[in-house]
């Protein structure tokens, strides 16, 4: 028997901290519940006035921080009842006001209107309602993919942001996914965009690179280590977005011409990067030119377990592909490439907060969702485990319950951001005490 093999074991038991878990996320829904005085109290706690910030910890049209991402505590939550919609409600309101207040660029679903969309379909799921604001943000997301479909090129693309999760097509293609039977005509586009990015190579530099190498570094202020840009694999800005929806449509029945291709292509391009940890297979988060003509014998440097980069995240993308394509060695590198969290202490992880982006609670979800299909008992303790760690993090103290971490602020943040946040973290333990693994809030995280 491999290491990777399920192990013999009774049915899954019940999660050990479930009631603690449903305490805590309703304490949280409580405190996330008026939406005028919780924008006002997103903030640094103390004196932060000598912090200076890119950007707004607080921005109205946001699912990160904004309106729509804090109505999913009320309309994602496994049994909302008719005070949770209310509160919902009053949120998608302001959303949908700021909305029509002023003109928004396109944007993914992340940020803008197609953030509100995503609210307002999580709304419609819950309710039967909001059918006409529904249609309108339709109508919004369709024009974007007409008028913004990004060129499939022969040089490096300006920024990964054209294709990946949470600014790219392949984030929009997931709500398209979702309003399947009122935009399958641009969601076919989607994916024939993303096929065909996957198919064939560019020259760069005098090498042969994927068609997904993009000139803008990883994060800003990294533009000088990078001058020759980046491939990124990651689950958030890399590859493995792409991947994870042209697999979830191939198993919704929406196929285009070279989609097949193009999942094995994305598959092989993960799996020749994979290298062996010792106890399993790992990811680096992205790689330089320097990387990647080395070729895969280098030894990137270590990412920290999370959604957004490395794994589990792309552990999911590929099980999603492996799932779709009914491909067992692709299950099987998901599956092995979890064991070296079975195998190291998660002290040692560098995980130092509790939000779903990377931080305990979406390692929580995302060992919960990827065990769904392998049945792994020590996952299941390890689900158990990050749950205990994800509980640690909260202070009645703290205005939200949780505070989340900010490079400029080591003390914390209080944020009531889905991504980053309160209701991304309330909402993973409102699952976990639900024994509830996939989710409908969990469409944007391209999990399900």
């Amino acid at each position: 028997m491999s290491n990777a093999e399920p192990m013999t074991a009774p049915p899954p038991a019940t999660p050990r901290h479930t009631e603690r878990a449903r305490e805590v996320a309703a304490q949280v829904f409580d405190r996330l519940a008026d939406p005028d005085a919780v924008p006002a109290d997103t903030r640094i706690p103390g004196d932060a006035g000598h912090i200076i910030l890119r950007e707004p910890i607080w921005q109205d049209l946001t699912l990160a921080s904004g309106y729509p991402g804090v109505s999913l505590a009320f309309t994602g939550r496994v049994a909302p009842g008719p005070e949770d919609l209310a509160r919902g409600h009053a949120y998608l309101l302001r959303a949908m006001r700021a909305t029509a207040a002023s003109a928004h660029p396109p944007q993914g679903i992340y940020a803008g209107p197609g953030a509100v969309a995503f609210a307002v379909l999580l709304a419609h799921r819950a309710t039967g309602g909001y059918r006409s604001a529904l249609e309108r943000l339709d109508d919004h997301q369709r024009r974007l993919v007409r008028h913004s479909l990004p060129d499939v090129r022969d040089t490096p693309m300006p920024t990964n942001g054209e294709f990946e999760v949470v600014r790219g097509m392949s984030g929009i293609g997931r709500y398209l996914l979702a309003r399947r039977e009122q935009c399958e005509q641009e969601l076919r586009l989607v994916l024939t965009y993303l096929s065909r990015m996957a198919h064939g190579d560019i020259t760069h530099r005098g090498h042969r690179v994927p068609r997904w190498w993009t000139w803008a570094a990883p994060k800003l202020g990294q533009e000088v280590e990078m001058p020759d840009g980046h491939l990124n694999l990651g689950l958030s800005h890399g590859v493995a977005g792409p991947l994870a929806l042209l697999s979830l449509a191939w198993q919704q029945g929406v196929t285009v011409d070279g989609q097949r291709e193009a999942v094995e292509r994305l598959v092989a391009l993960l799996e020749e990067w994979a290298y062996d940890s010792g106890d399993g297979p790992l990811w680096p988060t992205h790689l330089t030119l320097g990387l990647w003509t080395a070729g895969p014998s280098s030894r990137p440097p270590l990412s920290r377990p999370s959604w957004c980069y490395g794994a589990p995240g792309i552990s999911r993308a590929v099980q999603l592909a492996g799932l779709a394509l009914d491909r067992p060695e692709w299950l099987d590198l998901a599956h092995r490439s979890l064991l070296p969290f079975l195998t190291t202490d998660p002290d040692t992880w560098r995980v130092d907060n509790p939000t779903v982006c990377h931080g305990w609670a979406g390692l929580m979800h995302l060992f919960a969702v990827l065990n769904e299909s392998i049945g792994d008992p020590r996952l299941t303790d390890l689900v158990d485990d990050m749950a205990d760690r994800t509980l640690g993090c909260f202070d009645l103290a703290y205005r939200f319950g949780f505070r989340s971490p900010l490079t400029a602020a080591p003390q914390g943040t209080d944020v009531p951001a889905f991504l980053e946040g309160a209701t991304g973290t309330a909402l993973a333990l409102d699952a976990y005490g639900h024994h509830h693994t996939t989710t409908p809030w969990d469409m944007p995280l391209l999990l399900a």
